[in-house]
């Protein structure tokens, strides 16, 4: 899909697209489309409810083409999540019309948003979503056209035009990642491919051997990845874009495969367990769509990329692990393995790399997937300002958040009388407590976890979505690093 900024009609279009409002006449800004439509349709009553989409024929410079009418009332409560949603009516009703040349007439009457800017970035930002497909494992592949989408506008409309396609790029670089098998993205293979992205987008990527986490004292992520003959990779990724700013630190959760170790998850329940890596892939992607947007600031990003897997080397219930912050660690179960590699990761950035803060994103625990379901992440932080700045963007981003308690009482219920934590517990709210021991690797950093397990995959088919990899927390990192 390639985009163009163009205020005239080009003339080999096959397919118009224009916004209506309800209870309004389609109003184009070309007098030629105008003109057109009158003189096809200007006796018909096309006044039509919010959500109705029409498709028509209409002749222009002596051939027919498709129109395509998007109903859409500016007035709607989360009116960016309507807009959204219409992109994507509009990108599916493209790929079932074959449409090629494409042209957006009206998209910045709209007025839900003052920012015209924004309006052409949520167009570029989501209709590429539309035309994802994973597969490369697939003898007969999809049949999608490649399209050329020109969008009316003014050249100073460019940067926004190509900022939303980049972000999308990054989304679809990490549904990529979430859809590999695991038998194909191991840890190595995804060190790889990190290491040929940046190159690609310009950040810098260095790879850390087990013998090299060894020295730093991970023992804890080194021991969730003992019973895997793929040996663990730390991925740490750098860009530069603020000069001499402090960096903002991300660490992404990268457990390549997870079957629960010895505490072995129950019957489908491993199927997605190659998604377990979707924090990683978030963060990955999102250090592309920042590289190619050229952000003026400066990032930090990790990956404890590993297997949980089932061995006589791996890891107990009841063990007692030292991690890298110098904190024991009693193992209550095999399966809550992704907050040990996440802890070291912590360390590794507080102690390694000039950051100011962090932020993590990870499937983490069951408990969130089952509370917020596919909707909304849980976000667990003691840091109001940090939350504060991830929330303000919710709107633009679609990426919703609910922030999580912090009571003295879930810390408790973490305590050990024989090492310093438990890595899980038997007290219920699992996803707090799982964000509660996380807090205890901050120091005296401003952080933040954000539980993404419920949003990470879909299950289903839908507009802009297949099964698969969602590319969920693309966004969220983007904007958190470009508004900071």
């Amino acid at each position: 899909m390639k985009f163009k900024i163009s205020s005239t009609c080009p003339q080999n279009v096959d397919t118009l697209v224009c916004f209506v409002r309800p209870d309004y006449e389609p109003r184009f800004n070309s007098d030629l489309l105008q003109t057109a439509f009158n003189k096809a349709f200007g006796e018909d009553d096309n006044k039509f409810e919010a959500g109705i989409y029409k498709t028509l024929r209409m002749k222009l410079n002596g051939r027919f083409v498709n129109l395509v009418l998007a109903f859409f009332d500016c007035s709607m409560e989360n009116a960016f999540d309507g807009f959204r949603k219409t992109i994507l009516k509009i990108g599916a009703k493209l790929n079932e019309l074959k449409s090629k040349v494409v042209y957006f007439d009206n998209p910045t009457n709209l007025v839900f948003t003052d920012s015209k800017e924004e309006i052409i970035k949520q167009i570029s930002s989501t209709l590429p979503l539309c035309d994802y497909t994973f597969d490369i494992y697939k003898q007969k592949k999809n049949d999608l056209t490649d399209k050329e989408i020109i969008i009316f506008g003014e050249d100073k409309y460019i940067d926004s035009l190509n900022e939303g396609f980049n972000i999308a790029d990054g989304i679809c670089i990490a549904r990529d990642l979430v859809n590999e098998p695991a038998n194909v993205l191991t840890p190595e293979e995804l060190a790889n491919r990190t290491v040929n992205l940046g190159k690609k987008y310009g950040f810098d990527v260095t790879i850390y051997s087990k013998d090299e986490c060894e020295e730093f004292g991970m023992y804890a992520f080194l021991d969730v990845a003992k019973a895997s003959v793929n040996e663990p990779k730390l991925i740490v990724m750098k860009y530069n874009g603020g000069g001499n700013e402090t960096a903002k630190g991300v660490i992404g959760k990268g457990l390549c495969y997870d079957s629960g170790g010895l505490f072995l998850k129950p019957g489908d329940g491993m199927k997605t367990m190659k998604g377990d890596m979707a924090g990683a892939a978030a963060v990955i992607g999102a250090m592309c769509s920042i590289a190619a947007n050229k952000v003026k600031k400066n990032v930090v990003t990790i990956v404890a990329a590993c297997e949980n897997l089932v061995d006589g080397n791996g890891y107990r219930n009841g063990d007692i692990l030292k991690s890298m912050s110098g904190k024991t660690i009693f193992i209550a179960s095999t399966d809550a393995e992704g907050r040990l590699t996440l802890a070291d990761a912590m360390t590794y950035m507080i102690r390694k790399e000039n950051v100011d803060s962090i932020i993590e994103l990870s499937t983490l625990t069951g408990s969130c997937a089952t509370f917020f379901g596919k909707i909304c992440a849980g976000v667990l932080t003691t840091d109001d300002e940090l939350y504060n700045k991830i929330a303000s963007h919710t709107v633009i981003s679609g990426e919703k958040y609910w922030r999580l308690p912090t009571y003295a009482e879930y810390r408790e219920n973490i305590k050990s009388d024989i090492a310093d934590l438990y890595n899980s517990t038997t007290a219920g709210a699992g996803g707090i407590a799982a964000g509660m021991f996380l807090d205890e690797f901050k120091e005296d950093k401003p952080f933040m976890h954000i539980d993404i397990a419920g949003t990470t995959f879909a299950s289903s088919k839908s507009d802009g979505q297949i099964e698969g990899g969602t590319g969920y927390g693309v966004k969220t990192v983007y904007y958190y690093i470009k508004q900071s």
